[in-house]
């Protein structure tokens, strides 16, 4: 498995709509282009940063040069414009050595502020 982990600087008074086109960008990417899903945190300094797992590093480079269908494309456009792009980043690209990750139900994922 690998794993992207990314670093957004979300423009303050767009948090709520980020969250909301994240999710949806996320199921995008997992109904189009291969990825497992995705985790969003918050951490202490009032970043987001997200955990996306793919199968394989090749899928999630392949990944770029295919396009979602316009709703999710519109999630996306949407997600991007909420950020301030210059200082958002990926902060780590890597291999899964061990996994000991609990599943979970998504029936009982919330997004922020609901």
């Amino acid at each position: 498995m690998f794993v992207v982990v990314y670093q957004f600087a979300v423009k303050p008074e767009h948090e709520s709509q980020f969250v909301k086109a994240w999710l949806n960008t996320t199921k995008g990417i997992a109904l189009h282009k291969g990825g497992l899903g995705s985790r969003l945190h918050r951490d202490k300094a009032g970043s987001f940063i997200a955990y996306a797992q793919w199968p394989d590093e090749y899928t999630f480079q392949a990944a770029k040069k295919i396009f979602m269908s316009e709703e999710y494309e519109k999630h996306r456009q949407t997600m991007q414009a909420c950020l301030d792009v210059k200082q958002t980043r990926i902060l780590h690209e890597m291999n899964v050595a061990i996994d000991y990750l609990q599943p979970f139900s998504s029936s009982q994922n919330t997004p922020l502020g609901n």
